[in-house]
């Protein structure tokens, strides 16, 4: 299996498909995964992609077959660290073509919104599936946000930004209770955790107050499921308004999940946008 080392020295694992026929294929494609998952979760895409582009793909640090760390960090944001992975692998691998990609979920639908303005001259399409404005990228958000009941999450902007103070003095203690196992020799005082919770949770929300993808030029992809808890189709809906030169998908019948579960339909859709984009 190919693995290629980080700047911090471990091994993550990579997939680069049909990249020995790169000269021969119709263009290249990158794949980003979500929190807690992994680049096979695009088996579906993948049989279908392969056939005509090169595909890469790797699993971020802690997920997957990449290497997890023994100690969890609970300050770390992970996009700093995968966006900086992957400019390393397309180095590493020799990637000099302009390249769309496809990103899932709220870590890699918006990894896949940051490299796009941070390269607006290197992305040639975007496609975000089960997506949103929000960052979940480290252990505190992601348990944070799993603990919002669906109502609040509908309403994000709305409801926490404006209540954040009231739902942490609800929620911390059972972000406490999700982090005992990781917690166990740590030298944090109770008031130190309490404090590093409400930094991460209020420089979320800060992010989300200020972020504004309007930067991302080009032509964009939002797919999003009308049985989405997790992200919510009232998040793919706000993301096209914010992106100018974006298309909205809302599929029924179709969770989170949707790119495992509504694998036919999303896979239509995904070649109906990109063939489009090549006439």
């Amino acid at each position: 299996m190919p693995f290629f080392k980080n700047q911090e020295g471990y091994n993550l694992y990579y997939e680069d498909i049909n990249g020995e026929f790169k000269d021969k294929n119709e263009g290249t494609i990158i794949l980003l995964h979500g929190f807690a998952s992994s680049a096979s979760f695009f088996k579906g895409q993948i049989q279908m992609l392969r056939e005509n582009y090169r595909i890469i793909a790797f699993d971020a640090l802690g997920h997957g077959r990449s290497d997890h760390p023994v100690e969890i960090n609970l300050s770390k944001n992970l996009r700093y660290d995968i966006i900086r992975d992957l400019e390393d692998l397309l180095e590493n691998l020799g990637v000099n073509e302009k390249y769309g990609i496809i990103g899932h979920s709220l870590v890699g639908g918006m990894i896949g919104q940051l490299v796009c303005m941070k390269y607006p001259d290197d992305v040639e399409f975007l496609i975000l599936l089960n997506s949103g404005y929000i960052m979940i990228d480290n252990v505190v958000r992601n348990i944070f946000y799993n603990l919002l009941p669906y109502f609040i999450r509908i309403n994000f902007l709305d409801v926490v930004a404006n209540s954040v103070e009231d739902i942490l003095d609800k929620i911390i203690p059972y972000i406490l209770t999700s982090l005992s196992d990781s917690l166990n020799g740590s030298r944090m005082t109770k008031d130190e955790l309490y404090m590093l919770i409400e930094d991460q949770i209020f420089s979320m929300i800060n992010e989300i107050n200020e972020y504004d993808p309007s930067g991302i030029k080009c032509p964009t992809l939002i797919i999003g499921g009308r049985l989405d808890n997790f992200a919510p189709e009232q998040m793919s809906e706000e993301l096209h308004k914010m992106i100018p030169n974006s298309k909205l998908e809302i599929i029924d019948i179709a969770g989170h999940f949707a790119p495992a579960q509504r694998k036919d339909r999303i896979n239509l859709l995904i070649c109906e946008f990109i063939k489009n984009l090549q006439q």
